[in-house]
This record gives C-alpha cells, sequence and structure tokens, in this order.
C-alpha cells in the first residue's frame, strides 16, 4: 500500500503542467463569419489572424493585399517598395508564399515579407503553381501598347472554397483566352486606378468573370506619390455596382457571405 502511494505521488509530481491545471473559462472563442461587414477585423491590426471557417483578407495600401486561410496558410501579393508610394509597410509581416504580377518597384518588394516565403514572380510564375499545398494558377496578360509597362501575370487562388482574383497592372479589356483561362472568380481586387482601362470597362470585366465581391486597390491617394492614378471616387461615380463602406482595411469572407449579385466593398484606406 505504502509503495502505491510513493508511485502515485511521482506520477502527479511529473505530470505535465497541462495535465494539472484546469482549463482556462475565460479563453476567448472565435466568432463564426456572417457577411464581409459584419465581420470587419479593427482597422490598426498589422497582424491578420487565420479565422475559423473564412479567409481573412487584409488590404495594406496600394496594391499590397494579404490573405490568410481558415487554417492559416498565408499569401502576400505584390507588396510595396519603400521609393514610390508612402504607405506604412507592416513591421515583420510574415507569409508562406508571395505572388508578384509585374516588376514595378511598387509591386515587386517581395524581399520585404519575413518567414522564408516561396516566391512566385511575374512571367516565371505563369501556368499552374502550388504552395504549401495550395494550387492557384497565373495568367499572362496581354502588355501595355504603349511599350511601358513590362509582362504582366494576373493570380487565381482558391482559400476556403472561395476563388480570389488579382489582375495586376492590367492595361487592355481581357481577350476570350485570358476570360478562359481565368474563369469564374468570387473575389476580384480590382486595380480602379489604373487610367489604361475606362471604369465601363473594369465593370465588365467584374461581369465577364462573374465576381460577387469588388474589392477596389491601387488607387489614387495623398499617399500613392506621384503616381498617375485615378481616385476612388472617380471610380464609384462611374461603377454600376452597389457600394458598401467597411470601417477596416481587414475582412473575412466565406462562401455563404457572397452576395448574390456583384457588390463593391470598400476597404478603408491604410493611414501613414
Amino acid at each position: 500500500m505504502r509503495l502505491s502511494s510513493v508511485l502515485l505521488f511521482l506520477l502527479l509530481g511529473f505530470a505535465p503542467a497541462w495535465a494539472q491545471s484546469p482549463p482556462d473559462t475565460n479563453a476567448p472563442t472565435a466568432a463564426t463569419p456572417a457577411s464581409p461587414a459584419d465581420t470587419a477585423i479593427t482597422p490598426d491590426a498589422q497582424s491578420p489572424e487565420a479565422v475559423p471557417g473564412g479567409v481573412n483578407v487584409h488590404w495594406y495600401g496600394h496594391g499590397f493585399v494579404y490573405l490568410v486561410s481558415s487554417v492559416g496558410i498565408r499569401a502576400a501579393i505584390d507588396p510595396f517598395g519603400p521609393d514610390t508610394v508612402h504607405y506604412t509597410f507592416p513591421p515583420h509581416v510574415t507569409a508562406d508564399f508571395v505572388m508578384v504580377t509585374h516588376e514595378a518597384e511598387d509591386h515587386c518588394a517581395a524581399d520585404r515579407i519575413f518567414g522564408d516565403p516561396l516566391i512566385f514572380r511575374s512571367v516565371m510564375a505563369v501556368g499552374l503553381q502550388r504552395a504549401n499545398g495550395i494550387p492557384f494558377n497565373g495568367i499572362a496578360l496581354q502588355k501595355d501598347p504603349s511599350g511601358e509597362g513590362g509582362a504582366n501575370t494576373a493570380f487565381k487562388l482558391k482559400f476556403d472554397g472561395v476563388t480570389f482574383c488579382y489582375l495586376g497592372q492590367i492595361s487592355l479589356p481581357l481577350l476570350a483566352q485570358e476570360k478562359t483561362q481565368l474563369g469564374h472568380v468570387d473575389v476580384i481586387f480590382l486595380p480602379v486606378g489604373l487610367t489604361t482601362l475606362s471604369v465601363g470597362d473594369f465593370n465588365q470585366i467584374v461581369t465577364e468573370l462573374g465576381a460577387k465581391i469588388v474589392i477596389p486597390i491601387n488607387y489614387k491617394t495623398d499617399l500613392s506619390g506621384i503616381l498617375s492614378l485615378r481616385t476612388l471616387d472617380e471610380y464609384l461615380a462611374a461603377t454600376k455596382f452597389p457600394v458598401r463602406n467597411v470601417d477596416s482595411s481587414e475582412i473575412v469572407v466565406t462562401r455563404a457571405s457572397l452576395p448574390t449579385s456583384p457588390t463593391v466593398y470598400v476597404l478603408k484606406s491604410p493611414s501613414q
């Protein structure tokens, strides 16, 4: 009997802390996403986190978009460099992979991302790619006919059943082949500030790809430096789609939260 007591004492003494302590009843619980507007995150958040059941979408300004899947896979698209635009780059932001549509300084600063990510750069990323078990496509779009722009690769990526499309530095309406390669999308990041396309052209692209959520990016603000871009107000005044303003630079998207018809979700522009 005494030997059994000693053994029991030793077992308890060496039990790990989690086995001896009761669960923390004050631990936060994840909220169930309902709609992008209802699931807006604190505007000042700088480290987007995974949200159960949805995709966390964060806009850091200009063309820099950051996606986090429900299981924590992180994708950064077109991070900006320090020389052209004046948005604040997030400190020590990490990603599992980075997609770069074209090699302009304000879109190609993959070296500013921490975490030793896989990097998929413009022409080298055309075709079916794979990162962290996630397949995605790079689609080569037409070059600017003026000859001023270089090669541009659009990206199509699916997280948690939601298909995202990022057009990069698109300069012309989509060709039939490009529309076929892009296929149907749910969420499109629309570079509405690019003046090589009219607002009518952008409306047509949204319709052709069947997007339900339109997120305007890459438009003129006080932080755009010397770039010649269309303002957000100019785009909104001419778009034919309804507009919803989100008081955050971050939203959560789920399949269930997709609107039934194309809707523009205006994210709050990050401050300097």
